[in-house]
């Protein structure tokens, strides 16, 4: 990562003009789409189609399953293309379609259906815009740390701006924001720069790069990274899913609510984009242990339903439960992952986080929160210790190093 102070952005004419810039605004339009869909979908879907709290953790919670299977066949797929932008395209306009059949049908089934294949185009595109930040902002003049940072900028301008909307006009604004934003994902995938892939990976054909990316698990340390990161990613599955209605069965205003998720984020965003100055005196294994610890305190803590100051002390740490523990392993799988099978690489840390963990997780909250609504946190903090133990022996064997 390039030198230099971390919260400081460079000059608007030299960035703007930067091939990062253009990864950038890939991030803001997906993000922009999630600020409003990761808080409001399961009220949507409670509200418009009358599903219960395990009906709408089993939408949630299928394309996560299958994401350690679908992510890797469809990323070992995309690293063989010649242009690694493309990939990104063609996801972009799958989630668009996707999520335009999920707001339309009706019934169980066919929710489930569409929600699965519009999960799986979202979740396809996210690893595949880190590797490319990654490499971006290796010798450009915004480090990745802003790259992802504007990014969680634009969640928390949905959360707050959605949120509003939402208490004037309703749940119904929900899908109209999300099919506006997700268009506008795919314009920005079209402006990506040309991102070519190494000829290896592309003479290595389908099953080689798949074989070569999943040997990636026998090394000890990037397979307890991707555990450890994916239990501590994955304790955040209540939050995710049941945080606003557990909020509106405590009387907060949607109003609130987006302001609650968008602090959080907003501290996520204050580390970003602090990171090159951070990433200076830690190493990412320091990272993901801080994660861990802030993670079992929060979720501890948010089992009690807390109110008032308490509350927004706790959203603070999302700066380290999400944002600490996600670059930690960023790093570390750019460190440990060879360049031809980085978007496998990527892929394979998110199928396992947010997805095959986080799935298991999220079918658990739906029927945590039927039993005891927010006591279901509990569950959520021992994930987070676990994924804190697996995490250890890296940071003490590096430490050693």
């Amino acid at each position: 990562m390039p030198a230099g102070g971390g919260a400081r952005l460079p000059r608007p004419g030299a960035w703007l003009k930067s091939p990062a810039a253009r990864v950038a605004a890939v991030f803001v339009a997906l993000f922009f789409c999630t600020g409003v869909t990761m808080p409001f979908l399961t009220p949507w879907l409670a509200e418009s189609r009358g599903l219960a709290g395990a009906e709408i953790g089993a939408i949630f919670a299928a394309a996560q399953l299958a994401r350690l299977f679908t992510g890797a066949a469809l990323a070992a797929w995309a690293d063989g293309l010649k242009d690694r932008r493309t990939p990104i395209m063609i996801f972009a306009a799958g989630a668009f379609l996707a999520y335009a059949a999920f707001f339309t049908v009706e019934g169980f089934w066919p929710i489930f259906w569409a929600a699965f294949l519009a999960t799986t185009m979202v979740q396809q595109i996210i690893p595949l815009t880190e590797a490319m930040a990654l490499r971006r902002s290796l010798d450009g003049p915004l480090p990745y740390g802003v790259v992802r940072g504007l990014g969680s900028a634009a969640f928390i301008l949905a959360n707050v701006l959605g949120a509003a909307a939402i208490a004037v006009y309703g749940l119904g604004v929900a899908p109209i924001w999300a099919l506006t934003a997700l268009a506008l994902t795919v314009a920005a995938a079209l402006g990506l720069s040309a991102d070519p892939a190494p000829p290896k990976a592309v003479q290595m054909g389908f099953r080689r790069r798949l074989r070569e990316g999943l040997h990636l698990l026998a090394n000890r340390r990037f397979a307890l990274v991707l555990l450890g990161a994916g239990l501590i990613q994955a304790s955040h599955a209540f939050y995710y899913v049941f945080s606003t209605v557990l909020w509106r069965e405590q009387g907060l205003p949607d109003a609130v609510i987006g302001l609650l998720w968008a602090f959080g984020v907003l501290a996520e965003v204050g580390l970003l984009f602090a990171l090159t100055r951070l990433e200076r005196r830690f190493p990412p294994e320091m990272f993901m242990l801080l994660g861990a610890a802030a993670a079992a305190l929060r979720w501890t803590l948010m089992a009690t339903a807390p109110l008032g100051p308490a509350l927004w002390a706790l959203q603070a740490l999302h700066a380290f439960t999400f944002a600490a523990t996600h670059v930690g392993a960023m790093r570390i799988i750019q460190r440990e992952a060879p360049e031809e099978v980085a978007g496998l690489a990527q892929t394979l840390y998110a199928a396992l986080g947010g997805g095959l963990i986080l799935g298991l997780a999220t079918v658990s909250a739906g029927a945590l929160y039927d039993a005891g609504g927010a006591a279901g946190y509990g569950a959520m903090a021992a994930m987070a210790v676990l994924g804190g133990i697996l995490i250890l022996p890296v940071a003490v064997a590096a430490r050693r190093r």
